[in-house]
């Protein structure tokens, strides 16, 4: 794999977004006429076609999956969840031994999906902003208003007492 790159920690992906995958074939005695790039998805047991019969080029090769297009037209839709990529020689099942010096079928590439929520609409804009003034109870800002009234308090009251022994 090139991108993205698989040694990274993790990769997650918006649905609806475009997926790039690359990749190099090397040391390969017999290079495929045709590559399937597909995308399993463990939770649901379902696999998921990118791209089929992809002309091989050279050693090197891509695709570019449009979510946004899948999702809106697929059977099995995308879950939030994590997928495997699966290359494989077109010519050859994703489950069959690549004969010596042939593309084995690559699974290896682990990325994950999300499909994002709706805006919680019970706020008054419409948004529920949790680090907004307007998030903290009644008796939390009472709780505050109390804390910095004492501490004002105390400020002063020290100020009073030691300016009357002529510290400051």
């Amino acid at each position: 794999m090139i991108t993205p790159n698989p040694q990274s920690s993790s990769s997650y992906y918006k649905v609806g977004n475009y997926l790039t995958f690359a990749w190099n074939m090397t040391s390969l005695s017999i290079t495929p006429t045709a590559l399937d790039i597909l995308a399993t998805c463990t939770a649901n047991q379902a696999t998921y076609t990118i791209a089929m019969n992809q002309t091989v080029n050279g050693t090197e090769g891509a695709v570019t999956w449009d979510t946004g297009e899948y999702q809106s037209t697929a059977t099995i839709s995308l879950l939030t969840e994590t997928y495997t990529l699966i290359i494989h020689d077109a010519a050859l099942d994703a489950t069959a031994t690549a004969p010596y010096g042939g593309l084995p079928a690559f699974s290896q590439f682990r990325f994950a999906m999300y499909t994002p929520q709706p805006a919680d609409t019970n706020g008054p804009t419409g948004i529920r902003c949790i680090t907004c003034s307007g998030a903290m109870s009644q008796s939390e800002r009472q709780t505050l208003g109390f804390v910095f009234g004492m501490a004002a308090i105390a400020v002063v009251s020290f100020t009073c007492f030691a300016g009357s022994f002529g510290v400051f």
